[in-house]
């Protein structure tokens, strides 16, 4: 079950996103894991989040529905009345606020900061770092209808079954059957390129206790952002942080090691999950001077072409993490 804390940002900010209200069943199908299965308990949790929202200051509508839903009551933000607006702030400007709230800790200087669209860092009140996308209200829609959606992301077309969606860190994840890989896949929301078709006539059945949280990679490298989501990569690291990355990766990502005295002076060799490029670079930046990319060719390829664009000479010091 999820943290207190983690459902209200999540209720917040699905609030915020819909374009139409939800019911109190799709907002428990919608954060899948994060209510209680018992219907007592899902209205008691749910009464007691949205009274917080409440006594914050978001102003939580509610609405009876008609038609097949007749006498349901569905709830939305008007983000009209919950943001600030007319301020003009550019990002730089905006930054600088978050800052300067964070610093001192103001709670009422972070509910208008949230009201910009913002947020600070974490403290013990609810904060909203709401990411936005023209696909996270369509990806909804078709979870819930249990509807298959296509869209390009990494230059290739997509076919995926949305079981779910999951804010992690600022940003929203789709969770899903992909019919092209034939397996569960992770995509960054934001990062889909162009519109998400919904495939009128095309259904599906998201699996029997599926949990999105558990199906969400503990390990960003793995997330599927390239097309192979096994994809690795080999990675030696210098003494001493190679004993540093085996302790984090584990000896099963070990591939050789040398001698402390021989011509490599303990230099350990590790197979590093790499699907999510832009996590790995980041790892492998993180290690900096200690840390060579061996293969395959194609991944050394695009970090040297990476650092090598950060060079007004058109070449890199170094050419893939720290080796020259």
């Amino acid at each position: 079950m999820a943290t207190a804390l983690e459902r209200v940002t999540n209720l917040l900010t699905i609030l915020l996103e819909t374009r139409v209200p939800l019911t109190l069943r799709q907002i428990s199908q919608e954060l899948v894991g994060m209510y209680p299965d018992n219907p007592v308990a899902l209205r008691g949790a749910f009464e007691r989040d949205k009274a917080m929202l409440r006594e914050i200051g978001v102003p939580i509508e509610t609405e009876v529905l008609g038609g097949d839903q007749a006498g349901e009551t569905a709830y939305r933000v008007d983000r009209d009345r919950y943001e600030l607006r007319g301020l003009q702030l550019d990002d730089d400007e905006r930054h600088a606020l978050q800052l300067a709230v964070a610093t001192i800790r103001s709670d009422t200087g972070q509910e208008g900061v949230w009201k910009l669209g913002g947020s600070v860092l974490p403290s013990s009140t609810v904060v909203a770092n709401v990411a936005q996308s023209d696909a996270l209200p369509v990806l909804r829609t078709a979870s819930a209808a249990r509807t298959t959606v296509a869209f390009r992301y990494r230059d290739l077309d997509r076919r995926l079954d949305p079981y779910g969606l999951l804010l992690r860190e600022g940003f929203w994840y789709v969770i899903g059957h992909d019919h092209g890989h034939g397996q569960v896949r992770t995509y960054r929301v934001d990062r889909i390129a162009g519109a998400v078709t919904v495939l009128d006539g095309q259904g599906f059945e998201r699996p029997a206790g599926f949990d999105v949280r558990a199906a969400f990679p503990a390990d960003s490298k793995l997330l599927g952002e390239a097309d192979d989501r096994d994809a690795t990569a080999e990675v030696a690291v210098d003494p001493p942080l190679a004993a540093v990355v085996r302790a984090e990766l584990g000896d099963d990502a070990v591939l050789r090691a040398e001698p402390p005295d021989g011509p490599a002076g303990g230099t350990v060799v590790f197979r590093v999950p790499c699907a999510n490029r832009d996590a790995f670079r980041s790892w492998v930046l993180g290690i900096g001077v200690h840390a060579e990319v061996l293969g395959p060719p194609e991944v050394r390829a695009e970090l040297v072409a990476w650092l090598r664009s950060f060079d007004g000479t058109g070449t890199s010091g170094t050419a893939a993490g720290g080796a020259s």
